[in-house]
């Protein structure tokens, strides 16, 4: 009776599942590469025939039109494993081998688990032959036509064809996929663009990839190799990072990169007129001193062909923001760690598409065939063992949001249309990062997703590297030019501006005029001698040839000094108008001075009321919480006395809470902000010790005031409230960070000793990266989309704008860094 009931599945559903599995011609064909990997081949051959037939081997489906035929040296299969495995849908060996952490003879961890890669085929074409063979056993010969899925009703009905199967090799498999499926897609323009997407599928890295891939398209074969090394010599930076244990045991990121000279070119006529005047002399040997002289991790390079070069690295407990933790039981204790991705290393490289670049290539026979070959390569890819994991950098892809940079921050940052890259991973090493069913990213998890953090912190730091070395080079330019012109400010622009005013005002126009009138005659009268010779050559003696020849040099150098006088007079005439110059210049300068101080105000502004806005939607969250629970108390007629005076109680503190909120935000605001008072700088920390301990309340982060030696200041209050809120913040941000490791107690000291404010925690530091340009626009290590890099930057303008400054203190942690802000506030003490 049991033996009638049985489930089974009509075929047509397995085509739907390959179609839906399988977005397309170039996934499908990488499924089947995989295939081969996971077979321990040393190479994989594809030879892909849009009208052919193949004749290599006696097919059952001999009559076919256009074929693609995938054949490698792997371990190949025998009777069994075709029954038990490749016939059977989604059944996989290679999920269990992968489970039980098992290798491949080889060494290789099989990429393939979920048993699908057979529907490839299907995308490909309608026919498929295997012919492989297993060491020591027998060749087998299987045929099917994908067709008749659709005429049978049950899978088991699918007419599948065997024959023998001779062959003198001890291992291997042929794949004949017979009748393509779409031959235009290896056809013209497509083909181009196959070539283009395989290149980017299969890496063209050579280090990166475990096996030979070999590939012909109707006899012409696609080399994704030799191209790409040619094309990496043209790079003009190359970036390379490992993420790796350490001689301590525990993981690091190692960040390193090497830049050309010709990176400093630029693409403007004016830019190449700077680099040919200012560096090219010395190869850059001032520029390139001052750089490795202010950056302790930039150095001249000793690389042939490279400028300038750095390398950094940094802990992944402490300098990767925001890592998420996952549960582990170590000895039987549960215990909570960083979920680490493993073990990754990869290389970026950055070109230049100029079109005053000299390309000097015999691979690239012109420009135009590097750029077309450069931008089909555009992206940075992930390879897992030489095989891109989708959608990662594929067609410009941007998965690092690089192209945000652009527009947010700086166009000195790396951008999708001038980098090549790729992350490597591998399938044992990384087994954390699942790809999903349908090949189109990672699973979400939070391995995956420390993964992305760790890349996003590697774009960040060479961005801050491209901004450091392209900003000093901006500045050697501007000194440069200064020291040799020896003006230096704009107050001395325009006094030198008014001293040519008066200088020009103090010339005699009469004088002038005279000179001039005496020129001209001294002139004619030269002219005559000179001619009367000339018109009596025959007559005239030796002597009067020489006077002849000294008369006529005399005319020559005087109508030499007209002319110059002439352009003097011009230049004279317009210098008068220097005084219109100045007028019109000089008070728009002011104004756009006062505007960028007012900038660096709001702007401070801005993040105060940000942070602030956030601490009032969490109250209001907070307060909307507590509503709800005691209106629900109040429907059920469970609202006790007692919980009406805890209400009450909380809503009080709720309201004392935003008026400390905004008394520390009013001194800032617009009215408040042209007033300067005289204060003691204790007592304006005694005023705001409530507001910071009631923002670190939940944070738990304890806030020190110790006074040395107090002292008075002269200063609008609003102003050093910003200065002191900016460094606050990114000082809370870091102890956050840093709060998630057992037994840390957060700490924030303010220490006074006049004219000295030092601001200090005990968190990780000051990366030793960034040291040396903190207080530089757009410099920072936290995540993309949680840090601008101008808090610190806003504080030194408007410091600057009151003739004070901040440094970093020489004195360094346990963890080797430095820590301790210094504000010196000298230039606005009051006796």
């Amino acid at each position: 009776m049991s033996e009638k009931y049985k489930f089974d599945i009509t075929p047509h559903i397995v085509k739907q599942l390959g179609e839906q599995l399988v977005p397309d011609e170039v996934t499908a064909l990488l499924e089947l590469i995989k295939n081969s990997y996971d077979a321990d081949a040393s190479y994989v051959s594809i030879d892909i025939s849009t009208a052919g037939q193949y004749k290599k081997e006696k097919l059952i489906y001999p009559n076919h039109n256009g074929f693609i035929a995938i054949e490698d040296d792997g371990f190949g299969m025998n009777e069994e494993t075709i029954l038990k495995s490749w016939l059977i849908i989604s059944n996989s060996e290679k999920r269990k081998f992968k489970e039980e952490k098992k290798k491949t003879p080889e060494g290789r961890t099989p990429l393939g688990d979920k048993g699908l890669g057979r529907l490839s085929t299907q995308r490909l074409a309608n026919k498929c032959e295997i012919l492989t063979k297993k060491i020591d056993d027998k060749g087998v010969h299987l045929a099917f036509d994908w067709k008749d899925f659709d005429k049978v009703e049950k899978l088991s009905d699918v007419d599948i064809k065997s024959s023998s199967f001779e062959t003198n090799k001890k291992t291997g498999t042929i794949l004949v996929l017979g009748d393509i499926s779409y031959p235009e897609v290896w056809k013209g323009k497509n083909l181009e663009r196959f070539k283009g997407q395989v290149s980017q599928l299969i890496s063209p890295y050579k280090e990166n990839r475990p096996f030979k891939v070999y590939i012909s398209i109707n006899g012409i074969p696609v080399d994704i190799e030799e191209s790409n090394e040619h094309l990496r010599d043209l790079a003009i930076s190359r970036f390379e990072f490992y993420f790796q244990l350490n001689k301590n045991s525990n993981f690091e990121l190692i960040v390193k990169g090497k830049t050309k000279l010709t990176k400093f070119r630029g693409n403007k006529t004016e830019s190449w007129e700077d680099y040919n005047t200012y560096i090219q002399p010395d190869n850059g040997k001032k520029f390139g001193d001052l750089i490795a002289k202010k950056y302790n991790y930039i150095s001249l390079s000793n690389n042939a062909g490279y400028f300038l070069e750095f390398e950094q690295s940094f802990s992944f407990d402490k300098d990767i923001p925001n890592i998420e933790k996952v549960e582990t039981f170590v000895n039987g204790e549960k215990k909570m760690r960083h979920a680490n991705p493993g073990f990754f290393e990869g290389k970026i490289d950055e070109y230049s598409f100029s079109s005053k670049e000299d390309i000097s290539s015999e691979v690239f026979g012109s420009k135009a065939d590097y750029k077309a070959f450069a931008k089909n390569q555009l992206g940075i890819k992930i390879y897992r063992n030489g095989f891109a994991v989708l959608p990662y950098g594929i067609e410009n892809q941007d998965w690092l949001k690089m192209s945000e940079s652009q527009t947010k921050t700086t166009f000195y940052d790396l951008r999708p249309g001038n980098t090549i890259g790729y992350f490597a991973i591998d399938e044992a090493e990384n087994f954390h990062l699942k790809e999903k069913t349908d090949r189109q990213g990672f699973v979400s998890n939070p391995y995956t997703s420390n993964f992305f953090k760790i890349a996003h912190f590697i774009i960040d730091t060479l961005n801050i590297y491209q901004r450091t070395i392209r900003r000093g080079y901006d500045k050697f330019l501007k000194d440069y030019k200064v020291e040799n012109n020896g003006i230096r400010t704009t107050t001395e622009s325009f006094e030198e501006l008014k001293g040519i005013k008066e200088a020009s005002l103090q010339i005699n126009q009469k004088e002038i005029a005279e000179a001039t009138k005496s020129l001209d005659k001294t002139v004619k009268e030269q002219k005559i001698i000179v001619e009367e010779v000339e018109n009596n050559a025959l007559f005239a003696s030796e002597e009067n040839h020489r006077e002849y020849e000294k008369a006529k040099e005399l005319l020559d150098r005087l109508k030499k000094v007209q002319d110059n006088f002439i352009k003097l007079q011009a230049i004279v005439d317009k210098s008068k108008r220097v005084e219109e110059v100045i007028n019109i210049l000089e008070p728009k300068i002011q104004v756009l001075e006062e505007q960028i101080d007012d900038f660096s105000e709001l702007a401070a502004l801005g993040l105060t009321a940000e942070t602030i806005s956030h601490e009032f939607a969490n109250i209001a969250d907070n307060l909307s919480e507590k509503s709800n629970f005691y209106s629900n108390k109040l429907h059920s007629n469970t609202l006790s006395n007692n919980d009406s005076y805890v209400l009450m109680e909380y809503i009080n503190n709720t309201v004392n809470g935003l008026k400390v909120q905004l008394k520390h935000l009013d001194p800032a605001l617009k009215y408040s902000r042209e007033k300067r008072d005289t204060f003691s700088i204790e007592s304006f920390f005694k005023e705001e010790k409530a507001y910071y301990e009631n923002r670190f309340k939940n944070s738990k982060i304890s806030f020190n005031i110790k006074s040395v030696e107090d002292f008075s200041v002269k200063v609008n209050k609003g102003r050093l409230t910003q200065i002191i809120d900016n460094i606050v913040i990114n000082s809370e941000y870091w102890l956050k960070h840093k709060r998630s490791n057992i037994n840390f107690s957060p700490e924030m000291t303010i220490a006074i000793d006049s004219p000295w404010i030092y601001i200090s925690d005990n968190g990780y530091g000051i990366p030793t990266s960034v040291e040396n340009h903190l207080f530089e626009p757009f410099v920072t290590t936290k995540p993309k989309g949680e840090g601008r890099g101008l808090g610190l930057f806003i504080v030194n303008q408007l410091l600057d704008s009151i003739n004070c400054s901040i440094a970093l203190e020489g004195e360094r942690n346990a963890e080797g860094r430095k820590y301790i802000f210094a504000i010196n506030l000298a230039n606005v003490i009051k006796d």
